[in-house]
């Protein structure tokens, strides 16, 4: 591989990480969030009933650091805490329609984004999809090819 050709890839690609990121940090900033209070947000709307010790190995990281974030999204209202009957000590998480709303602006924004730089490729764009989705698949074989991560300390 050509060094240069690898440097203008990782510059470009960071150009373009860049650019969106930009516009996800100002919201964030604006509606007050954190990233690991993203990651929960959006773990419990790929997974609604998901309990915090799920949530807690699903993102790595400790089951007290999960409570803590959960314990702060209820309290603004954002996370529905529940319990069931078989089970009290299991709490499932529910996105509250506040919560939802939320998650719901920040994707908005992120595809209009996206929405306005394929409408400027224009012609372009099948080209360029047919290059994201290599892009898409060679990060998933590198992706596959390391090892696991160790569990988080307290996850368990």
């Amino acid at each position: 591989m050509d060094p240069e050709q690898i440097a203008e890839f990782r510059r470009l690609y960071g150009q373009v990480v860049h650019n969106l990121d930009s516009i996800r940090l100002h919201q964030w900033e604006e509606l007050r969030v954190t990233l690991p209070q993203l990651r929960v947000l959006y773990a419990v709307r790929r997974s609604p009933g998901i309990t915090t010790g799920e949530m807690a190995r699903l993102l790595g990281i400790s089951v007290s650091t999960t409570s803590g974030l959960v314990i702060k999204l209820v309290d603004r209202g954002l996370l529905n805490r529940t319990t069931l009957p078989e089970d009290r000590r299991q709490e499932p998480l529910y996105l509250t329609d506040t919560g939802e709303a939320l998650v719901g602006e920040l994707l908005a924004e992120g595809r209009l984004f996206l929405d306005r730089v394929a409408e400027r490729l224009g012609d372009d764009l099948p080209a360029v999809l047919a290059a994201l989705s290599r892009l898409a698949e060679a990060s998933s074989e590198v992706r596959a090819d390391e090892p696991p991560a160790a569990p988080a300390r307290g996850a368990e």
